[in-house]
């Protein structure tokens, strides 16, 4: 078959790279070259990788990597040699390079991420071909319930003034849902009046609420509020996963701040003006609240006493156990890469990341419990298609995967 020619683009951040290939990205650079490398094409990327650093010279960069992360000189046929112990289990040192290799691989997802380890064993262990093919975009979109229970469906292919409701007026521009309050109709519209904004499997969805605060809906998500909020709290309620950019609001004195609550089933959050993220899916044992920026207090239950975080902490409680909040220091903004189009593991048990897999790509994803265990760290695109995400976990040769109709099986 005769190749294509085609030129390099001229904006490839080839300092990014070796920096990541070296360790010495900073997060922030980290997420803008996959996110470069979301911009382009398969055989763009191709061109890209050939003519500006050889094969050899990505490959030997990415061992080195794993190397400098495990403390382990690699062998080359890493995967193949792995120690296996009289139970069958892999080994700890084995199993950290294993899962350093998939963080490194994972965080260059696609065509040679894969080229790579299929040219390392000449066939990558656990490679299938998938029959379910997922467009390779991520999706924005959600349905909008109004408080007389008409249903919208918001998309890219509705733009303009979209309803009424209460006295204000629906507008969808850019697939983002904001509304525009008429003065004298709005004052006077009840406050009784909710909307609900739920997104689907494999969609997420942003909006402005009418306090002009900023949310962003993770898959399978939903947010209920006011079209018009009280004049001293505002109140809303989610399920799933929402990341909040709450608007500083003052009272009548022009002073006093009205405050923003969140309800997440028996999780209550009360902020004053912050960035955080809520994550609350009745499939996981565990809920998390996530500060980025501002204040805000947490409770659980009625018997839980207020309990106040701040910026880059995350807290979590335990479903099995109700007096189990706990706060940890983490980096924040891997709590809401899903929001720029990315899932970012860290040390994730296959289980967990399965759940991501079922509620983007809308497949009931599963493993046997003798691989649910397994953890995995990387950063994958959200633009990736399933069965590439699938390569590269199976690449590692710790699971494998069998793919039937919308059911997917780790094994």
């Amino acid at each position: 078959m005769k190749e294509h020619s085609m030129s390099a683009p001229d904006n490839f951040p080839e300092s990014l790279l070796d920096a990541y290939l070296t360790g010495n990205i900073s997060r922030a650079d980290e997420v803008r070259l996959m996110q470069w490398f979301d911009g382009f094409s398969d055989e763009e990327i191709k061109v890209v990788l050939d003519s500006k650093r050889s094969k050899l010279a990505i490959k030997e960069g990415i061992w080195r990597k794993v190397e400098k992360t495990t403390g382990v000189k690699l062998a080359e046929n890493l995967v193949a040699n792995r120690n296996v112990d009289q139970n069958g289990r892999l080994s700890y040192v084995s199993y950290a390079a294993v899962a350093a290799a998939a963080a490194v691989i994972m965080i260059l997802v696609g065509w040679w991420a894969v080229h790579l380890i299929n040219n390392k064993n000449n066939a990558a262990p656990g490679h299938l071909t998938a029959e379910v093919r997922v467009p390779g975009a991520v999706h924005n979109g959600a349905i909008l319930t109004l408080s007389n229970g008409k249903v919208v469906r918001l998309d890219s292919s509705v733009a303009g003034q979209i309803a009424t409701d209460g006295g204000a007026k629906l507008l969808l521009a850019d697939g983002k849902l904001r509304y525009a309050n008429q003065a004298d109709e709005a004052s006077a519209a009840p406050q009784a009046l909710l909307n609900k904004v739920v997104t689907p499997k494999g969609k997420q969805f942003s909006m402005v609420l009418p306090d002009g605060t900023k949310v962003w809906l993770n898959a399978a998500s939903s947010i209920t509020y006011p079209v018009q909020f009280a004049k001293n709290m505002r109140n809303v309620s989610v399920t799933g996963e929402v990341y909040f950019e709450v608007a500083h609001l003052t009272g009548p004195d022009h002073t006093t701040r009205i405050p923003f609550g969140v309800q997440s089933g028996d999780l209550k959050i009360k902020v004053l003006g912050t960035h955080f993220d809520v994550r609350n899916y009745p499939d996981e044992n565990e809920v998390k609240t996530t500060l980025l920026e501002g204040q805000v207090s947490i409770s659980y239950g009625q018997d839980m006493d207020e309990r106040r975080m701040h910026p880059g902490q995350q807290a979590t409680l335990n479903r099995a156990k109700p007096n189990s909040l706990t706060f940890r220091e983490i980096d924040a903004n891997r709590a809401i890469a899903w929001k720029d189009g990315l899932f970012d593991f860290k040390d994730e048990p296959l289980d967990d990341i399965l759940k991501e897999v079922s509620r983007w790509y809308n497949v009931t994803a599963t493993a046997d419990p003798s691989k649910g265990k397994l953890r995995f760290s990387g950063v994958v695109s959200k633009r990736a298609e399933l069965a590439d995400l699938l390569n590269v976990l199976s690449a590692t040769g710790v699971v494998h995967f069998k793919i039937r109709e919308n059911e997917v099986y780790g094994y």
